[in-house]
């Protein structure tokens, strides 16, 4: 299908496409892009930045897919009625930069926005204040301020969706860590994480955990046998007694114990938290103090814990009693969300601080942080096709609603046939299968395919 076969009054024709197909946000969340691309906006940004330490494959594809991506994003901009499209990588990948420079002559109303090497410069508030000089409001999204944010895989399926008709069956992702050969991997949706880790030569490790996603935001599973879902950046293998995984599976009650007894108000937390430094009332010293007093009813300096990213820099650099401001921050939404709370941030204002521009985290930091520097290895193994006699998909692999099964145990399914639609009425995506075989189990949480 020719670009000229899509015109801008045509709109909803590709947004029906993209739903059709199960397109979401490969980066985050996973937010359904039908959903995201149906606003108007002044300004589109591919998020190249990958800032999460370890993570790759979003640069392989800046460079391998480089076509499709910006013919993706010039359709978007034309479609939203935007004046510029932004891709936003870091200026130390130099190779990258110079492949998009080029190929964005091409293109009337794209750019590159060269971005510096800190951390979180993919978190999409950073992104929005770097590239238009404007804060997001408080608990806001970009388009509130005229951007749309979009991950490089998303747009790479959303090329495939609008003008190949190609669901979403498979996904970019970085293997690193104890593995063989770190590599790139295109891995069918479904698949094991030990697909995925045999397809990289293994590991010699006889116990090991996985990091799912980048080692700041990621999580931590010890069943490998989860699959891979679309939303899945990392599989990074550690053994089990590193610092990270200590890090992120502290039980709750610790997490507390220690918040009440060791923080020193020193208000490094603060002074570096991203969210605090662009104009947000997160003050992660203030609510490690007010713990002792309480969350029955919510002050307004708990309920800024509502406007943390959860990016793990108060944990990991600031903090000198090595606290988690994060893990306090997340128990504290949760039990303010459990209870109904409903937060009001509007009229506060969204200007970023004096420091801003000079509290940017290093990357290189963070990783010696972690201890993760012997594995910033920058694969150049690529597997291109990880795929399995047996796949899971999930039926919950977005925000919203789960899909529902549209399959029965025993029909027979081909590779991009839809399993699972999106409840009537709901906000969702479809899951579709990704190889060829016989459905085992359909049931309310997955649609278990095995070959043959």
């Amino acid at each position: 299908m020719s670009m000229e076969a899509l015109p801008i009054q045509n709109r909803a024709e590709v947004l029906d496409r993209l739903k059709a197909m199960g397109v979401v946000g490969a980066g985050g969340a996973g937010f359904p892009t039908h959903v995201k691309e149906a606003a108007d906006c002044t300004t589109v940004i591919i998020n190249g930045a990958e800032c999460e330490p370890l993570l790759e494959s979003d640069k392989y594809l800046l460079v391998h897919d480089t076509d499709r991506i910006l013919r993706a994003l010039d359709l978007v901009v034309r479609m939203s009625g935007a004046k510029r499209g932004v891709i936003a990588v870091k200026g130390r990948y130099g190779h990258v930069v110079s492949r998009l420079a080029a190929a964005v002559r091409a293109y009337e109303r794209l750019e590159v926005f060269e971005l510096e090497n800190y951390y979180p410069a993919g978190d999409e508030h950073s992104l929005v204040k770097e590239i238009t000089g404007v804060s997001v409001p408080p608990a806001g999204i970009p388009i509130q301020v005229g951007c749309i944010v979009q991950n490089v895989e998303t747009m790479r399926n959303v090329h495939e969706a609008v003008f190949a008709s190609l669901p979403v069956t498979a996904r970019y992702l970085t293997c690193g860590g104890e593995v063989a050969s770190p590599s790139i991997v295109r891995a069918r949706i479904g698949v094991s994480f030990r697909d995925v880790i045999n397809a990289c030569g293994g590991t010699a490790l006889d116990e090991y955990v996985i990091l799912v996603g980048g080692p700041m935001m990621g999580s931590i599973v010890r069943d490998p046998d989860l699959p891979v879902t679309k939303l899945t950046s990392g599989i990074i293998v550690l053994p089990p007694d590193h610092p990270l995984v200590a890090l992120n599976t502290q039980p709750a009650h610790w997490v507390i114990k220690q918040s009440k007894t060791a923080c020193c108000q020193c208000t490094m937390c603060t002074e570096l938290c991203p969210r605090y430094l662009l104009g947000h009332n997160l003050e992660p010293h203030k609510i490690m103090r007010q713990i002792n007093l309480g969350l029955d009813i919510p002050e307004e300096v708990i309920k800024g814990a509502l406007l943390c990213s959860e990016c793990g820099v108060c944990e990991v650099v600031a903090c000198p009693m090595m606290l988690s401001p994060r893990l306090m921050n997340r128990l504290i939404k949760q039990k303010l969300r459990a209870a109904g709370y409903k937060a009001d941030f509007s009229g506060q204002p969204a200007v970023s601080r004096d420091m801003w521009e000079y509290r940017k985290v290093p990357t290189s930091r963070v990783l010696n942080r972690l201890q993760l520097s012997k594995y910033d290895v920058h694969p150049s193994r690529v597997v291109e096709d990880c795929s399995s006699r047996r796949v899971e998909i999930l039926l919950r692999q977005h925000i919203g609603a789960p899909a529902e099964a549209r399959v029965r145990a025993g029909d027979r399914v081909k590779r991009g046939d839809m399993v699972g639609d999106v409840p009537t009425g709901a906000m969702g995506a479809r899951v579709h299968a990704s190889i060829d075989g016989e459905v085992i189990v359909a049931d309310t949480e997955r649609v278990i395919i095995q070959a043959g």
